[in-house]
């Protein structure tokens, strides 16, 4: 219970990052500058950043896993379940948002070429087991789009 207490604590706080994320962008307001000024405060704030998803073998695993076991005694945990739906769709949003981008540039997606940096789920390693980069680059290479990556590992 340990395991999925801290991992899916990390799934709600960073669902919620990504959540801000968004608002702020239709606000047309530095997320990053609102985390560096909550970051000043001395105690009751830790610091995620938004990105496009959770990836790894455990942080959206064990949310899934707490999910099941809850929902077969009748206790559904709703919060937990659409942290898991806000994480989901961040690669969708990440792609829909260089699309807005590339159109107000003029520049169709369909041939153009976009490289990927970072395919791992985190620095530093190698194992890209349910990283968002993948849905990302599946979306885009659906489009027509050539993706190239990146990742030192």
């Amino acid at each position: 219970m340990v395991k999925l207490l801290e991992n899916t604590y990390r799934q709600v706080n960073i669902a919620l990052i990504n959540e801000l994320a968004i608002l702020c962008n239709m606000l047309e307001i530095d997320i990053w500058e609102v985390v560096e000024a909550a970051k000043t405060k001395p105690f009751g704030f830790e610091s995620f950043r938004p990105g496009p998803g959770v990836g790894g073998h455990c942080i959206p695993i064990d949310p899934k896993y707490l999910s099941f076991k809850t929902r077969q005694i009748g206790k559904p945990v709703r919060f937990v379940e659409l942290a898991q739906e806000i994480n989901n769709s961040m690669p969708s949003y990440v792609v829909n948002r260089i699309i807005e981008r590339m159109n107000k540039l003029g520049k169709p997606m369909k041939n153009s070429r976009i490289l990927i940096f970072g395919v791992a789920y985190k620095k530093d390693i190698s194992d890209t087991r349910e990283s968002p980069a993948l849905d990302i680059i599946e979306n885009f290479s659906s489009k027509g789009v050539e993706i190239s990556f990146y990742d030192p590992f």
